[in-house]
């Protein structure tokens, strides 16, 4: 009995470990080599060290910080508004909202920086419409203000807001607040005495997520905060491809580390806490028309501030990739003309372009990119879900996938740099970055359904003289092909988008499209401005369609 039970064992652990072998490879090799060169690389020089007591160093760390605490707490009070309405009532058109709203949040960060850009920049629709000030300036000037970067991380992060407190919301029993209020509590009693302590801890998990995001915050200030405004993101960045000082940039990469990862920390033992102590199965008959005077209003206002918000940027970048200030040829001259030209340069390298090719060569790159990281992200995830699953002594390895969560775009592209000197030019390197990233919404797409197949399902098809092959292709793909889509469709979008890793990465003739429309809005000029638009509008369209693409998934909360 016990030679059987050491070969079961010995075969569990076997195919176990031959399952891994390939992840965990490319986990070590793509990930923790290059950030160990970045520890390398700080604690070999030494005198590196000494910055850590400089004023740069404290000021950008300081600036980061504060600016992602207000930017937080902006977004969770405009948040919360949403997420009671979401989690409360039904109403015409709530699908078509809650995608709608989800939007700004997938999409990627110079496209963000671009429709901000497009509708309040000195070349935006609004001041393109203002009679210019006395002194000759736009009449809104935001950009490179600190006003610009908080509003803009609000549009981004919102929808975290709304999703995470919406669905622990939309869990509480309405029937307390009933009978609280029957027995006369006002609507702000029952807010404070019922619904908040057991919301407060998915308004935490909220903030620290929305947090996270924002401390790490690159495209955004990037282009939006011009040279006055720097986050630890930006600085790596300066440090590494401007100055070329690696190891103050080593040492900015570490400290961001720290961050993230108690910052992860923090949020995961608040999301358990959550799953311990509150039921996530979505009560429907929470969920009613809004029927007082009170609620009908603050439905629509909510719903129309939202609306408005999300979208008017998104609008506007869309419009200013259709219009031009340069009138037509015997045309008057004042206003904007209805043209397509900017979409028209996008096929042609002009002379004397930045660009070493068409700017549509920048789309095929970027969606090249996007299918092969996709398809090592859903090999990679159903390779680790089902050793996971197959065999539980694989959990205690598997957590090593989700490291890249805690780690910033911009250190893993600093790490390349220093791990892949002699062949960083390998365009291979993109996607490899770009899946790594994706690799743990891969993972969270495809468990969750594996998990919940029955296992009497497989034993049935074994007694049957099912093949494991069989039994995978036959029962396993079939139940589990929602999430492979998904993980597919998270890891294209997010390949699409990327920014931070890319800017370390990309080569002057193979431009991503983000990296082309950073480009073009670095260059003067109302031709190079329109084509920054147009991909703009081209990569927010790619990211629209992958998120209704997603949002179709019948499981999704909040009905």
């Amino acid at each position: 009995m016990e030679r059987t039970t050491s070969k079961i064992n010995l075969k569990a652990l076997t195919i176990g470990f031959m399952l891994l072998i390939l992840p965990l490879i490319f986990i070590f090799f793509f990930y923790f080599f290059p950030l160990t060169s970045v520890l390398k690389r700080v604690f070999t020089d030494f005198s590196s060290l000494d910055v850590l007591a400089g004023k740069s160093v404290t000021k950008v760390v300081w600036f980061t910080l504060w600016q992602a605490f207000l930017s937080t707490v902006i977004t969770v009070i405009l948040g919360l508004p949403a997420a009671w309405i979401f989690s409360r009532f039904t109403f015409r058109g709530k699908s078509f909202f809650k995608s709608l709203f989800t939007v700004p949040f997938i999409l990627p960060s110079v496209v963000t920086a671009a429709a901000f850009n497009a509708l309040i920049g000195p070349r935006g629709l609004l001041n393109s419409l203002l009679p210019p000030a006395s002194s000759g300036r736009p009449q809104i000037e935001l950009m490179n203000t600190i006003w610009i970067i908080l509003i803009a991380h609000v549009f981004y992060n919102i929808s975290v807001v709304i999703r995470i407190v919406g669905n622990a919301w939309a869990a509480i029993d309405r029937k307390m607040e009933d009978v609280a209020m029957t027995l006369g509590a006002s609507r702000f009693t029952v807010w404070k005495e019922i619904v908040l302590p057991m919301l407060t801890p998915s308004i935490l998990s909220a903030a620290l997520v929305t947090f996270l995001f924002d401390f790490t915050s690159y495209g955004v200030v990037l282009l939006l905060g011009g040279i006055r405004f720097r986050t630890i993101e930006v600085e790596i960045s300066y440090q590494a491809l401007t100055v070329f000082n690696l190891p103050l940039a080593g040492i900015l990469s570490i400290i961001q580390m720290i961050f993230t990862v108690v910052i992860t920390l923090m949020e995961s033992a608040i999301s358990r806490k959550i799953t311990q102590t509150q039921s996530q199965k979505i009560n429907m008959d929470n969920f009613k028309a809004a029927t007082t005077d009170f609620d009908r209003w603050a439905v629509r206002i909510v719903l129309i501030f939202n609306t408005l918000f999300l979208t008017t940027p998104l609008l506007a970048l869309f419009l200013r990739s259709i219009l031009s200030t340069t009138p037509p040829q015997g045309s008057a001259p004042a206003g904007f003309h209805l043209t397509l030209e900017y979409y028209q340069l996008l096929f042609v390298n002009a002379r004397n372009s930045f660009f070493y090719v068409p700017p549509i060569k920048a789309i095929w790159n970027s969606i090249s990119t996007g299918i092969i990281a996709a398809l090592i992200v859903i090999t990679l995830s159903l390779l680790i879900t089902i050793a996971e699953n197959r065999y539980r002594w694989t959990r205690t390895v598997t957590s090593l996938f989700m490291f890249p969560l805690g780690t910033s775009a911009v250190t893993l592209g600093l790490g390349y740099l220093l791990f892949f000197s002699s062949n960083i030019k390998n365009p291979a390197l993109v996607p490899i970055a770009h899946s790594l990233i994706g690799l743990p919404f891969g993972i969270r797409s495809i468990r969750p359904l594996l998990e919940g197949i029955p296992n009497s399902l497989r034993q049935a098809a074994t007694i049957l003289g099912a093949t494991p092959l069989t039994v995978f292709r036959k029962i396993d793909i079939p139940l589990i092909r929602r999430g492979i889509l998904n993980a597919g469709i998270f890891a294209f979008t997010i390949s699409l988008g990327e920014f931070g890793a890319t800017s370390f990465l990309s080569l002057p003739e193979r431009p991503t499209i983000p990296i082309a429309i950073f480009r073009f809005l670095g260059q003067p000029g109302g031709a190079n401005y329109g084509q920054a638009m147009a991909m703009s509008t081209i990569l927010m369209v790619f990211c629209v369609v992958g998120v209704l693409a997603f949002e179709r998934d019948p499981d999704q909360n909040l009905g």
